[in-house]
């Protein structure tokens, strides 16, 4: 038999057309056989969505088509398998099949109707693998859990509104301990080790959940809801403790909230949020083609439903009936004056184009959409979040193909993004770009509008510690200066603050850490300006317990009157009513792959791991933090947001002296490659 040769999808501007794989009937291990045919998208026959993971590139099998084959990966030939029935046809969609992808211009197209495709499946079907007996245990675990909550919550509806409601999660762990669920920790360990499986840090997967109406994960013979199966694992690792937000399954919970339990983070209708909230939750998901971490998202986002203007207004859960209304009134006349809405330029679907100019193009697009100046009702900028997204690696800050200031989204993040937070205010108040600041005519540069500051002269290693390994603050300590680390108790540092706590609140990134710690994520319970009590609570609370962390650290016990040595006495009156736990756990959180370094100035700081001895702290107008700045002969590379323990520059003192002509700096243009 030859290869199966693809016929051209017929061209239709009023309708799409796309195949669908007829799956013939057998038994066993027989030769799995298929028809493929053409369809148009509204006259096909009922049929099922595969979503899978396509696998390596090797381990390629041969599926017998029409009068040829096919060759599929191992993983989606065990799917057939598992879904061919023994004595009828089954009409299946599967990506790998029905889309000829030696064609780039089909699988644009293709790509453009995918939510359809799998909105109108009659179910999609994701295929996680072989069974194993830990498997059964988590998914008997997940039918007790299902089973328990409809006595505190009657539709699974009420169950995503309330996803994250503390009082079901005690009331769960109370019918735990009382006996009525007598599964074992590893049960429960094994349900959330379900979300690790590699299905579920795959980028097309959101997309096909998104879009279904039914949704049900296969492993081999059996079945189970998705919407079931993510509500029983999110309580499952409450219950236990074992809950880390960095796991793909804090996603899955948001998206299944918002599918199946009205928790809306759009105002607009069929998307999740925007692109860029999108890109910054699934940095961890991979795609087999880094363009599709782009454009696998972009059919739930806010941009595909239509730009109207520049700059979209931040939306929330707390906007009017009347705010939601008008904004829909506003895109449906921009829908008649300029027909259906369409795509942003920047962000059209071509794989033709390199991953790195997918990527340049995006940032282009959300930084444009950024506003110029700081939006009067939210107070803080877009513009410098999205700078803030760059986490490099040695490779990448080396790579001056690449644009540095443009992420790459194909690679896992390295630490969190402290420019989300809406607290600092290095600047904000000024227009953020000169008039030249993005060119057409110069894709891969940006000219920004700010100034340098200091430059770096030393640097720690990068903080890399797991779960239960000691943060070692003394070896980080020694990194910096030449006294011991008792001693800077005594040494003085900016403003009269001793260098010891300057330290320790560095490694605090100011609040920030303690307010990731403790949750308070919703900027309304944040400190909005230095003169606001909980400023002052969380800064007092942070400082007590990093002296508790270092005493305990150095081997003295905080909370007795035992002997001391120099400089114990001091910080033991500071520590008794500090959590030594508390510091160490809110450091690993906010620092964790990043670095510690000390500038010119004598300033210290904390950075990306990347930093290293003569890169420049800046400021660029309207950005929450500084950033580092690598220069070369004619130009900058960006390397990444900081933190600097100086309360002038964090809080816009600096930047408003520059301005004003009085500053220790003059601004300058910046151009960044």
């Amino acid at each position: 038999m030859e290869e199966y040769q693809y016929s051209p999808l017929p061209e239709n501007a009023s309708r799409n057309y796309f195949r669908l794989l007829s799956l013939l009937p057998g038994d066993g291990t027989t030769q799995l056989c298929c028809r493929i045919q053409n369809f148009a998208l509204d006259h096909a026959p009922p049929y099922e969505a595969v979503s899978y993971v396509w696998g390596q590139r090797d381990g390629r099998e041969a599926l017998a088509c029409n009068s040829g084959f096919l060759h599929v990966k191992h993983n989606l030939e065990r799917a057939l398998f598992a879904l061919r029935h023994p004595d009828r046809s089954r009409f299946l969609w599967v990506d790998a099949v029905c889309i000829n992808q030696k064609d780039y211009d089909e699988r644009a197209q293709q790509v453009r109707i995918m939510r359809q495709i799998y909105a109108r499946a009659e179910r999609v079907v994701f295929w996680l693998g072989p069974r194993s007996r830990n498997v059964e245990h988590a998914l008997h675990l997940a039918k007790n859990l299902i089973y328990l909550s409809t006595s505190l919550e009657p539709s699974l509806e009420d169950h995503f509104a309330s996803f994250w409601d503390q009082s079901v999660v005690k009331a769960l762990a109370a019918q735990e301990k009382a006996g009525r669920m007598p599964e074992t920790l590893f049960a429960a360990a094994e349900l959330a080790d379900l979300f690790d499986r590699e299905w579920f840090s795959r980028i097309c997967c959101v997309q096909e959940v998104f879009a279904s109406k039914e949704a049900v994960i296969k492993i081999e013979d059996i079945e189970v809801h998705f919407p079931e199966l993510v509500f029983a694992a999110h309580y499952a690792t409450l219950i236990r403790e074992r809950y880390l937000p960095s796991r793909p399954l804090e996603f899955w919970g948001v998206l299944a909230g918002h599918k199946y339990g009205g928790r809306k983070f759009s105002s607009i209708e069929g998307s999740i949020s925007n692109l860029e909230k999108i890109l910054t939750s699934t940095r961890n998901f991979h795609a087999t083609d880094p363009k599709d971490k782009i454009f696998a998202l972009m059919w739930f986002a806010d941009e595909s439903k239509g730009v109207v203007g520049a700059y979209t207004p931040p939306e929330s859960n707390t906007d009017t009936s009347a705010t939601i209304l008008i904004r829909r009134l506003v895109r449906f006349i921009a829908s008649q004056v300029s027909g259906e809405p369409q795509q942003p330029r920047l962000l059209k679907i071509d794989y033709r184009k390199s991953a790195m100019k997918v990527y340049r193009d995006t940032t282009r697009f959300l930084l444009r959409k950024a506003p110029r100046v700081a939006d009067v009702q939210h107070g803080f900028p877009d513009f410098s979040r999205r700078l803030g997204q760059v986490q490099h690696t040695e490779e990448t800050i080396s790579n001056s193909l690449w644009p540095s200031w443009v992420p790459d989204w194909s690679r896992p993040k390295n630490t969190w993004y402290p420019t989300a937070m809406p607290l600092f205010v290095s600047d904000s108040k000024w227009l953020l770009q000169s008039d030249r600041w993005m060119s057409s005519a110069e894709p891969n540069k940006l000219y920004l509008e700010g100034y340098c500051l200091d430059h770096i002269v030393k640097i720690s290693d990068h903080i890399e510690v797991e779960v239960n390994q000691r943060l070692e603050l003394e070896f980080l300590w020694s990194q910096l200066f030449d006294c011991p680390m008792l001693e800077g108790h005594k040494i003085g540092y900016l403003y009269g603050e001793p260098l010891m706590q300057a330290f320790l609140a560095v490694l605090m990134m100011g609040e920030l850490g303690h307010m990731l710690y403790d949750g308070f994520l919703n900027p309304e319970a944040m400190p909005s300006k230095r003169s606001d009590p909980k400023f002052r609570r969380l800064y007092q609370r942070a400082m007590c317990d990093g002296a508790a962390f270092i005493l305990q650290s150095l081997g003295h016990d905080y909370r007795e009157g035992s002997a001391e040595t120099s400089g114990v006495s001091d910080l033991r009156q500071q520590a008794r009513c500090g959590v030594a736990e508390h510091y160490e756990r809110a450091a690993k959180t906010g620092n964790f792959g990043r670095s510690l370094f000390l500038t010119a100035g004598g300033s210290i700081g904390i950075g990306p791991m990347v930093c290293k001895p003569g890169d420049v702290v800046s400021v660029i107008y309207g950005g929450r933090m500084p950033f580092i700045l690598r220069p070369t002969v004619d130009h900058y590379r960006l390397v990444g947001d900081a933190y600097i323990r100086d309360a002038e520059l964090m809080w816009n003192g600096i930047s408003e002296a520059v301005r004003q002509g009085r500053g220790p700096v003059r601004q300058q243009t910046l151009e960044i490659r």
